[in-house]
């Protein structure tokens, strides 16, 4: 008998998930008709942010606690030689990151009802590790091997090889996670899964 009420317990929980969950989906298609969310300032949002923390990281770690560079480190003749000179590009550096965290704020604001969809937190995430890895990507290619205004670390020999292991550490693998989380989808629970739940559920009343 007690075996029956187990079972029938876990029926009904079942049902009730499944209705709950086609609720939830049936819900989330109603928020995109009636109120249809501002996607790609949600994305932008997340690519901005994780833009501007990639910078911050690598102003904060690089330039200041390990000091292995200044943003200007690479141009030695006058006036950039001046200490004054490289402490004030760093300042107007951080400065750039902070008015692009404040756009990614702002269109995150502006996009916050995506939130209320599924899987919108993952989606973020997903971005601000693509922008954070980007910054990184850019700031390789452009100031270290094009302008070639600073590199990783200017007290040694060998500078290539710290820039290639950045750009590889923090950038192309940084994206490349950012791109795996995007694509990612998690799979329904099984059957198995959820009657194991509904017994762990109706297990104490019991």
């Amino acid at each position: 008998m007690r075996n029956q009420c187990l079972l029938s317990g876990a029926r009904i929980q079942t049902d009730v998930f499944e209705t709950t969950r086609e609720a939830a989906k049936a819900m989330d298609h109603r928020i995109e008709a009636i109120m249809p969310p501002n996607y790609r300032s949600f994305h932008w949002a997340g690519y901005c942010i994780g833009f501007a923390l990639g910078g911050f990281f690598d102003g904060i770690l690089l330039h200041q606690v390990l000091q292995w560079h200044h943003f200007l480190s690479g141009w030695t003749q006058t006036p950039f030689n001046d200490p004054r000179i490289q402490i004030l590009a760093d300042g107007l550096f951080h400065a750039a990151m902070y008015v692009i965290a404040a756009v990614g704020i702002w269109k995150l604001v502006r996009a916050r009802h995506v939130f209320a969809l599924k899987a919108a937190n993952r989606m973020l995430g997903a971005n601000a590790l693509i922008g954070f890895g980007s910054w990184h990507v850019l700031d390789s290619v452009l100031s270290h091997w094009i302008l070639g205004i600073h590199h990783v670390r200017m007290d040694v020999p060998d500078r290539l090889f710290w820039d290639v292991l950045w750009f590889l550490l923090f950038g192309v693998l940084f994206v490349a996670a950012g791109i795996l989380l995007r694509r990612w989808r998690e799979p329904p629970p099984s059957g198995k899964d959820r009657r194991a739940r509904s017994r762990s559920a109706i297990g104490p009343a019991l």
